[in-house]
C-alpha cells in the first residue's frame, strides 16, 4: 500500500510521461515547491499535535474518606480532541471479563471549566464534547471493597489499588504519559511500583500505569540489595523493596527477607538476567486475606491469610517463587496471543499452560535449588500434582491448551467440577517437568528447560518480540536435535488428551511413579473462593454426610469450630480423621446457620515417587541436572 502523497506523485509522473512535450521548468519548480510546502505543513501539524499529546494525563485519587470504600477520581486531559472517547477496562489481572464498570459511579465532565455532557457509547465507553477542549476534566467515584491481589480494596485499614479497576483511559492514546497523585488520610503513606515518591508518581503510558499497583496505609517496609555475577558478565545490582501489611506478630521480617533473598538470587542466576534496578514485593497477611499473587513487570502483590503466614510458611515461599519468575515468563517472555492487550474484549489465553503452568514448574524447582525444600519434598510435591490431575476425569476431554482457552469460565462454579475441567496450572506444571526430562534425556543432559527460557529471553523478550507455538517448537528442535518427539509432545500432551506417560519420562532420571489404595478423610463437599474472596460451597455429594447435615451449594463457609475459616477446607490446612465431628458456621440468604457434620472415609489412590535401585550413569546425570539445573560442560549449579 502506498501513502496518499506517494499515490498522487505516481499519477502525476504517469501523466507527464503521456505527453510528447516535456513540461516547462517553471512548472517542475512549482510542483516541487508545492510538494515541499505540503510536506512542511504536514510536519508542522504532526509537531503541533505531538506537543499536545505529549502533555500527560493527570489522575488525582482522593483517599480521605475510607469508610465509604469510594475512591474519588479526578482525571485531567490536556488538549482533548473533539469527540474524545474514554473507557474503563473489563479485563485485567485475572484472565476473565470482570466488568469493572459495575463499580464506577457519578461520572461528570467539564470542558474548559464549563459543565459538559458525556455520551454513553456502550457499557465501557463514554464520548466527550464534539469540539476540542484545552482541558477536559472528569470526576467520578469507584467502589473498591475486594481484598485480593487481583482487585482493589479501600477501607479504614488500608488501600490496595489496581489502577485498571479505577482509572478511565483514552483507547486511542494508550501510549500517552500519565501522572498520578494521592490525597491521603493523616498518617498514611504510599508505596507503588510506579516511578516517583511521596504522593506523586508517573508512568510512560496507561499500560505501564495499570501494571503498577499501589499500597496506601501504615505498612512496614524493608529492603535488601543483591549484586550477582550473571553468566560471566559484569555484576548486576538490584534493590528489592518489601512492603508488608500485617500485624507484627504474624510474620518474621528476618525470615521473610531470608526466603526472598534465596528465591531472587536463584531465579536471576537461572535466567542469567536481572532486567530491573528495583523490584517490589507487596504482601498482605490479613485476618481474612485471600490466597494468591499477581505478577507485574517490576513487582508482585501477594495476599494470604494471617494463619497461613503463621503456620504454612512454605506456601508463602511457593507463591513468592512463582510470582517472581513471572517477571520473565508472561511479563517479558510473552506469547503473541496475549498481544496487544485488549482491555475490553480480552485476549486468547490458550498458552496459559506455558505462561502459568510452566512458571509453577520453575517456582518449585527454584525452591529446591535454593535449599528451601528437600529432594524428598520435591518428590512429594510432584506426586501430589500427578494425583490432582489423575483425580479429574476431565483430563480425557479437555486438553491443557483448551483449559487455558477456557480460563474465562473459572468464575462459574459448575465449570470447576472434576468431570468438566482440568487446571492449566496443574497440567502445565507437569508438562514443564516432563519436557525438561525429555530434553535432558535427548541431549545427554546437554540442555534443559532452563535453556529454553534463556533463549526465549534473549531472542524474544530482549528484542521486544512475542513467541508463537511454532517458535517454541523450532527452539526445542534447535537445542535438542535428537529429541524426536516435540511434535508428538505438543499434539498429544499439550493439544491432546492422551494419558501422560509419567513413567516413561521419570525413567529418564532413574525414577518411577508408584500408586497404592489408602483410606483418607473426606468432607463430602467441594468449595471455592468467589470474586469477593468468600469460601462458597460448590457442590455437595448426594447421600453423603454433608448433605445429610444440611449443607447446600451456595452456602458461604464462615467459621470452622468457632474459628474464622481463612483457607479452603482441604486436608493440607485442616488435618481431620474419619468419624470426627466438625461444626461449620455458614451464611445462607442473609441467615447464619450452624451445621455439624461427620468427616467421611474414602478410598483414594495415593501416588509417590521412588528412585529406582541401581540407576545407570546416564539416568543419574539427567536426575542431577533436573534437580540442580546443571548441564554437561556448563559447570552451572
Amino acid at each position: 500500500m502506498l501513502p496518499a502523497w506517494q499515490v498522487s506523485r505516481a499519477n502525476l509522473c504517469k501523466s507527464s510521461r503521456g505527453h510528447e512535450r516535456a513540461a516547462p521548468p517553471e512548472l517542475h519548480l512549482l510542483r516541487i515547491t508545492g510538494r515541499v510546502a505540503a510536506l512542511l505543513i504536514a510536519l508542522l501539524f504532526v509537531v503541533a499535535t505531538g506537543r499536545g499529546q505529549s502533555k500527560p494525563i493527570h489522575y488525582q485519587l482522593d483517599l480521605r474518606e475510607p469508610a465509604t470504600h469510594l475512591v474519588q477520581v479526578t482525571m485531567d486531559v490536556p488538549e482533548a480532541a473533539a469527540s474524545l472517547e474514554l473507557q474503563i477496562p473489563a479485563w485485567n489481572n485475572l484472565y476473565q471479563i470482570r466488568d469493572f464498570v459495575r463499580n464506577v459511579q457519578d461520572v461528570r465532565a467539564a470542558c474548559d471549566g464549563q459543565p459538559e455532557a458525556l455520551v454513553r457509547v456502550d457499557l465501557n465507553t463514554w464520548r466527550g464534547a464534539p469540539a476540542p477542549c484545552r482541558n477536559l476534566e472528569l470526576h467520578y467515584a469507584v467502589y473498591a471493597n475486594e481484598e485480593s491481589p487481583y482487585s482493589s480494596a479501600f477501607n479504614e485499614h488500608h488501600a490496595f489499588l489496581n489502577f485498571a479497576l479505577l482509572l478511565l483511559y483514552l483507547p486511542r492514546q494508550r501510549d500517552r504519559g500519565v501522572q498520578v497523585n494521592f490525597l491521603l488520610p493523616p498518617g498514611w503513606k504510599v508505596a507503588s511500583l510506579l516511578e516517583g515518591q511521596g504522593t506523586e508518581y508517573h508512568a510512560s503510558s496507561y499500560d505501564a500505569l495499570v501494571d503498577s499497583p499501589a499500597e496506601a496505609g501504615t505498612f512496614a517496609e524493608y529492603s535488601y540489595t543483591q549484586r550477582l555475577d550473571l553468566a560471566g558478565t559484569k555484576p548486576d545490582t538490584a534493590t528489592y523493596r518489601v512492603i508488608v501489611d500485617a500485624e507484627p506478630d504474624v510474620y518474621s521480617s528476618q525470615r521473610l527477607l531470608a526466603s526472598l533473598e534465596k528465591i531472587t538470587a536463584t531465579e536471576t542466576l537461572l535466567m542469567h538476567d536481572q532486567p530491573f534496578s528495583r523490584y517490589t514485593f507487596i504482601f498482605h497477611f490479613l485476618p481474612q486475606g485471600a490466597g494468591g499473587g499477581m505478577e507485574h513487570r517490576y513487582g508482585t502483590a501477594i495476599s494470604l491469610s494471617a494463619s497461613t503466614a503463621r503456620n504454612h510458611w512454605d506456601i508463602v515461599e511457593s507463591i513468592a517463587a512463582h510470582e517472581f519468575f513471572h517477571l520473565w515468563n508472561v511479563k517479558r517472555i510473552r506469547p503473541q496471543t496475549l498481544e496487544p492487550i485488549d482491555y475490553v474484549h480480552g485476549n486468547d489465553t490458550r498458552d496459559l499452560w506455558f505462561c502459568e503452568g510452566v512458571t509453577s514448574t520453575f517456582g518449585t524447582l527454584s525452591l529446591l535449588r535454593a535449599g528451601l525444600i528437600s529432594t524428598e519434598d520435591f518428590y512429594r510435591h510432584l506426586a501430589a500434582e500427578i494425583q490432582m490431575l489423575q483425580a479429574r476425569s476431565a483430563r480425557f476431554t479437555q486438553s491443557a491448551e483448551v483449559s487455558g482457552l477456557e480460563a474465562w469460565l473459572e468464575k462459574y462454579s459448575d465449570y470447576n467440577r472434576p468431570a468438566r475441567s482440568i487446571s492449566y496450572y496443574n497440567k502445565g506444571e507437569l508438562l514443564g517437568y516432563l519436557l525438561d526430562l525429555a530434553l535432558r534425556h535427548a541431549t545427554g543432559n546437554g540442555a534443559g528447560l532452563d535453556d529454553i527460557f534463556r533463549s526465549l529471553n534473549e531472542e524474544f523478550a530482549r528484542r521486544d518480540r512475542f513467541w508463537t507455538d511454532a517458535d517454541l517448537q523450532a527452539l526445542i528442535a534447535r537445542l535438542a536435535p535428537d529429541f524426536h518427539e516435540p511434535e508428538e509432545f505438543f499434539r498429544d500432551d499439550v493439544r491432546g488428551t492422551k494419558e501422560l506417560g509419567y513413567n516413561t519420562y521419570l525413567n529418564y532420571a532413574g525414577l518411577r511413579l508408584e500408586t497404592e489404595a489408602v483410606e483418607a478423610a473426606a468432607w463430602g463437599f467441594a468449595a471455592r473462593r468467589n470474586l469477593q474472596e468468600q469460601i462458597v460451597v460448590d457442590s455437595v455429594e448426594p447421600g453423603g454426610n454433608a448433605q445429610k447435615a444440611g449443607l447446600a451449594p451456595g452456602d458461604i463457609l464462615w467459621k470452622l469450630n468457632g474459628q474464622p475459616l481463612a483457607e479452603l477446607p482441604d486436608a493440607r490446612y485442616y488435618a481431620r480423621k474419619p468419624g470426627e465431628m466438625e461444626k461449620f458456621s455458614v451464611l445462607r440468604e442473609g441467615r447464619t446457620l450452624d451445621i455439624t457434620l461427620e468427616v467421611e472415609s474414602r478410598q483414594v489412590t495415593a501416588y509417590h515417587i521412588d528412585e529406582v535401585p541401581h540407576p545407570t550413569p546416564e539416568q543419574l546425570r539427567v536426575r542431577e541436572g533436573w534437580l540442580t539445573g546443571a548441564t554437561e560442560g556448563s559447570g552451572q549449579r
